[in-house]
């Protein structure tokens, strides 16, 4: 009876713990490395993102991308390559707030936060693997100038401020100014331009407007750097920005917002935006030529 009770007991207990832990199996062992369901999942459902791409072809893809993951970390570790702690610092980052905010997702799909980590971590060593081969020090080192060069095709610098076209309702909700009322303020930010490009300084325009406003500014405008594609702006603001003149003052629109633009120089030998965003400008120029080795070194793997 005993015996009976006990076989009984732990049959109990692995089924709980198989119903707790899910699916341990991996999904492919690759050049004997186990890659997990979960990783397989994500990279499959970010395939699937592309409408175009069918069941069979995502499977395809997340495969290749198993193969890929595993097929960098093999080579970080064999050439004993540091991933450098800034890169480390991102991944935990990132993993944290995925993982807070998505995290119920991830788990319904089967993804642990260690697989998520593992995600990150395979797009911080490929930022790793630009760095050895292109950055200071590497085999193929990219010459300050170039980067210089590319930095200042890929941001536009500027300083702005703006008004609204809406104002607020009865209710505390956002409403559209009157046509006449949005008519007004365009002319007004046009005069603005108008001055700005006539020797008028721009933070002095800007306090001014303030002031109709009823606010007062304590600071000066500050200097914003934009690449084309930023989310934070319409997808023609960079171009608008872009054709004007360096020195010069537009008036750029949106549906809700006017602003007054004057795009000022990030000229190579402004070295503090430079060295802030000369990982990025690598990175842009680079990482495409790692990504295809990395893929390389994928298909050479078998599973």
């Amino acid at each position: 009876m005993r015996r009976t009770l006990a076989v009984l007991l732990c049959a109990v207990l692995l089924l709980l713990l198989s119903s707790c832990g899910g699916n341990t199996e991996p999904a492919f062992v690759i050049d004997g490395v186990p890659v997990s369901q979960g990783v397989y999942e994500y990279f499959r459902r970010e395939a699937k993102r592309d409408e175009n791409t069918n069941e069979a072809a995502a499977a395809k893809a997340a495969e290749a991308q198993c193969r890929q993951l595993v097929a960098l970390d093999s080579y970080i570790r064999r050439h004993k390559i540091t991933v450098r702690a800034d890169l480390k610092s991102d991944v935990a980052a990132r993993t944290e707030g995925e993982w807070e905010f998505f995290g119920a997702h991830y788990r319904a799909m089967g993804l642990t936060k260690g697989d998520l980590t593992r995600i990150n971590t395979f797009d911080a060593q490929k930022k790793q693997l630009v760095q050895h081969f292109y950055g200071v020090g590497g085999k193929h080192e990219v010459a300050e100038s170039d980067l210089r060069q590319s930095f200042v095709k890929l941001y536009v610098g500027f300083k702005a401020f703006e008004g609204a076209k809406t104002t607020r309702g009865p209710d505390g909700e956002s409403v559209p100014l009157s046509e006449d009322e949005q008519t007004a303020l365009v002319e007004q930010f046009r005069q603005m331009a108008a001055d700005a490009n006539g020797g008028a300084d721009l933070d002095a325009l800007y306090a001014s407007y303030c002031e109709t406003q009823g606010l007062i500014v304590t600071t000066p405008l500050s200097v914003s750097l934009m690449k084309d594609g930023d989310p934070m702006y319409d997808d023609d603001f960079f171009e608008q920005v872009a054709a004007l003149g360096y020195g010069s003052t537009g008036v750029i629109q949106t549906k809700s917002t006017v602003y007054l633009v004057q795009r000022v120089a990030i000229a190579a030998n402004d070295e503090d935006a430079f060295d802030a965003y000369r990982d990025e400008v690598l990175y842009h120029e680079k990482l495409p030529a790692i990504e295809t080795l990395v893929a390389k070194w994928g298909d050479e793997l078998q599973s």
